[in-house]
């Protein structure tokens, strides 16, 4: 069985090797207890693994676990430097005598479980260090977000919306897409001069559904027509879709 030597600590950023036959255990392991469960499958996902090697290469050098060490990045940060986009980010790490044990401690533990069994995730990296007989683990998972592009991310909203009986797009007295763009960078109010009667701006990490406030409005039947507009907002580490739907009686 071969793991990634401490010695290798410093040349681990500059690449990514394939997973060891502890981490494709535990990659397996965790997919088998989700399938068991009727949950989605997670994909292993390689910036996501090498954010985790740096991780548990740390524990190992300081032999302990933890989240984070001193002078480390936080989970989310290191995440985000390893160059993942992701809408949500969680962590499993644990000491154990081969790569079994890590995965009973995880599946034993509440907070853990939870994490390797969470239904929002869709990927994974996992890492295992071996130091003085004792075996360190990490699993990060995280729900990835695809990049997409504004027009991409406004024709899926459009098409929700085209399902529900609305007419979507500018036409005469709405605001236009560039107009609708800026709306959504906004904290409040509208940009452009007409007014909509209703604005829903969102944050999401998926695009195949409507918020439940903005499903309300539109089943109220007192709105025929939407303009969509996507934007970027600082969020941080995290990436997600920002979207404003701007309503009209007509």
């Amino acid at each position: 069985m071969f793991f990634l030597p401490i010695a290798d600590a410093a040349t681990s950023s500059q690449r990514q090797p394939s997973p060891n036959v502890a981490e494709q255990y535990l990659l397996v392991a965790v997919n088998q207890e989700r399938a068991a469960r009727g949950l989605p499958q997670l994909q292993n996902d390689p910036l996501l693994a090498h954010a985790a090697r740096l991780h548990a290469l740390q524990m190992a050098r300081y032999n302990s676990i933890s989240h984070q060490f001193p002078g480390e990045l936080d989970l989310a940060e290191r995440g985000a430097q390893a160059g993942v986009r992701f809408s949500k980010i969680s962590e499993n790490v644990a000491l154990g005598r081969d790569a079994s044990a890590l995965h009973e401690i995880w599946m034993h533990s509440p907070k853990h479980r939870a994490n390797l069994l969470d239904p929002h995730v869709n990927v994974i990296g996992v890492a295992v260090v071996a130091r003085d007989g004792q075996f360190y683990g990490v699993e990060d998972f995280g729900a990835l977000v695809l990049a997409t592009p504004y027009n991409s991310q406004e024709s899926a909203v459009a098409q929700l919306l085209a399902q529900r009986g609305l007419s979507v797009g500018p036409a005469n007295r709405t605001a236009t897409l560039s107009e609708a763009r800026q709306t959504c960078t906004m904290e409040t109010g509208y940009a452009g001069q007409y007014k909509p009667w209703f604005v829903m701006r969102y944050t999401a990490s998926r695009l195949d559904r409507l918020p439940e406030q903005l499903e309300s409005r539109i089943q109220s039947g007192r709105y025929h027509r939407a303009v969509v507009g996507a934007c970027s907002v600082d969020n941080g580490s995290f990436t997600a879709y920002n979207i404003a739907v701007l309503l009209y009686l007509k």
